[in-house]
């Protein structure tokens, strides 16, 4: 299939439907596309370019899986638990699942399947609009979720559920958070909601920072105050992710993810950016706090994250 083809037929979401093609007299040229590699089926009925594929994020990739779901569809659905997670944009720490998940009337019931997960319910759930799809709303979608995930992981959505970001408003409030917890009293893995609940906080700027803090808690450690601002005699240094002020030590997450951030970046390549935090490292050093630093194989270990704050003097507080 030309590539120009392909593009006239491609939804504004990156994704072809074999009806469209149908359509237009081209079921040939789409079959003979996919037997050339040049588009990858992502849902019966509905392929993506292989390029865009090959190129896509874990998080884009169970997106177009759930796009495609939506696409193909006879009857809209509303989306649930991690498909609802990824339209809103929500961090998954781990790995996102091959199954579309949905809500269904609990009386109508419906079998899951190789494909589809059908959580029963939709008769209570308050549900919104988001990108043409239903979905749950973010703050029940967060305590969905807080049901079934490891603490960390739940905390991370919690945290970017609620976090203000420069331009724009957060996904919900805490006071949402705290209506969607009450709607779910008396269900499994409420406990564990309401922990994480409890937990969240809207400072946290990045799922790296999130899953820190989180394994911090479990650890027992002292926790650090966030984005706390530093100063120098040539102005403002920057905010930091964590700061124990009673052992004046700055923490900062490096996880990879963090450089490739385009608020972060600001159109610096990757080589300016770690330049840059040389130099703003070398001046928080300067105002007298020692700074630590970790990525992703320490946040994610509570076991590594312990040895690692306890050599930087961090207390345990139980």
């Amino acid at each position: 299939m030309e590539l120009d083809v392909v593009a006239a037929l491609t939804h504004e979401t990156g994704i072809l439907l074999a009806r469209d093609a149908r359509s237009l007299g081209l079921s040939d040229e789409l079959r003979r596309a996919v037997d050339a590699g040049q588009l990858t089926r992502l849902w019966w009925g509905a392929y993506v370019p292989t390029d865009k594929w090959r190129t896509a994020s874990r998080d884009l990739r169970y997106r177009l899986r759930v796009e495609a779901a939506h696409l193909t569809r006879r009857s809209p659905a509303v989306l649930s638990h991690w498909s609802a997670a990824a339209i809103w944009g929500l961090p998954l720490v781990g790995r996102w699942p091959t199954k579309v998940h949905v809500l269904v009337d609990t009386a109508s019931g419906g079998r899951s399947n190789h494909s589809i997960v059908r959580h029963p319910g939709r008769e209570r759930a308050a549900i919104v609009m988001r990108d043409g799809k239903w979905v749950t709303r973010a703050a029940d979608t967060v305590v969905a979720m807080a049901q079934v995930l490891p603490f960390p992981s739940a905390v991370a959505m919690a945290d970017m559920a609620i976090h203000a970001p420069r331009r724009g408003r957060p996904l919900c409030t805490r006071a949402q958070l705290l209506e969607a917890l009450a709607a779910a009293s008396g269900h499994h893995g409420y406990a564990a909601a309401a922990r994480v609940v409890a937990f969240a906080n809207e400072l946290a700027d990045s799922p790296g920072e999130s899953v820190s803090r989180a394994n911090m808690h479990r650890c027992g450690f002292m926790l650090p105050d966030l984005q706390v601002m530093f100063r120098d005699a040539d102005g403002l240094i920057g905010f930091t992710d964590f700061f124990w002020r009673t052992i004046n030590r700055i923490g900062e997450f490096d996880g990879l993810g963090k450089y490739l951030r385009e608020e972060f970046a600001a159109g610096r390549n990757p080589a300016e950016v770690v330049i840059a935090e040389k130099v703003r490292e070398d001046r928080l050093r300067g105002t007298g706090p020692a700074v630590s630093r970790w990525g992703w194989e320490i946040a994610n270990s509570p076991h590594a994250l312990g040895k690692f704050l306890s050599a930087a003097g961090v207390p345990l507080i139980r």
